[in-house]
């Protein structure tokens, strides 16, 4: 994989449109870029959005990524939508990790964000500590809990979400794709005319506060906003791969 990666799509559907962006860096440490990520047209109409991280530096952990994010992609290619939709492609995406382990052997997984954006709505599988965001009326919150021993500090009130950014155990993960079974957090909201979703790596938000991620997406080009994100996240010191996906929904009638 290069050290920068973008794409950007673009659809309407049910009176709505929808559209997305990503892009990618290796980043100033890292020799390989283990993040990927893909934009996809779904059969129903709707959005498809993945983004992997491959685990920490392990060796295959590019592979991993990328194994799951094109397995999950087929999946979703021919599948109606929905919960069950993500459901299987995670299923599809941990399947394909397994065949990594065994082909490589040693430990290689990855985190998976999975959505799908349609009119008016989104849905949200995920695994591991990438992180999905909303942003509405201007301000950008997380809609993903971080499956990390620092996020497990966090939600028990032990660690400051401020904190948690820097604490030394935030990449100790407690959940991801490695083959064995493994259960996706599932999330349904509602999306209103302008709002944004943004899917990042690590290597973005642990850099990034709210705030800064809401100014920097309220730009109309998105795929200029994604790789600002990435480069925001760089300038800001993250030494790590840095990878972000923008998606924006709005009426086609104005509305």
């Amino acid at each position: 994989m290069s050290s920068s990666e973008s794409a950007e799509l673009a659809l309407v559907v049910q009176g709505w449109r929808l559209a997305a962006a990503g892009a990618g860096e290796r980043g100033p440490v890292r020799r390989e870029n283990q993040d990927v990520f893909r934009l996809e047209r779904l059969r129903d109409g709707g959005l498809g959005l993945l983004l992997a991280d491959g685990m920490g530096g392990q060796a295959g952990g590019g592979d991993a990524a990328s194994a799951a994010v094109a397995a999950a992609a087929a999946y979703l290619a021919d599948s109606e939508g929905g919960e069950s939709a993500l459901l299987g492609a995670v299923a599809a995406a941990n399947a394909a990790v397994a065949g990594v382990r065994h082909r490589l052997g040693g430990s290689p997984g990855t985190t998976l964000e999975a959505a799908i954006v349609s009119a008016g709505r989104l849905v949200l599988a995920h695994v591991g500590d990438s992180r999905a965001y909303l942003v509405s009326g201007g301000a950008a919150r997380a809609i993903t809990d971080d499956h990390s021993v620092t996020g497990e500090r966090v939600r028990a009130g032990s660690l400051s979400p401020e904190d948690a950014r820097t604490d030394p155990r935030r990449n100790y993960l407690t959940r991801a794709l490695l083959g064995d079974p493994v259960e996706p957090d599932l999330r349904m909201v509602g999306l209103r005319a302008g709002d944004r979703l943004v899917l990042c790596s690590d290597g973005v938000w642990s850099v990034l506060a709210d705030p800064r991620i809401a100014e920097v997406t309220s730009g109309d080009d998105l795929l200029a906003t994604a790789r600002e994100l990435v480069g925001a996240a760089l300038s800001a010191g993250s030494t790590d791969n840095a990878t972000a996906v923008v998606a924006r929904v709005e009426r086609e009638d104005g509305a």
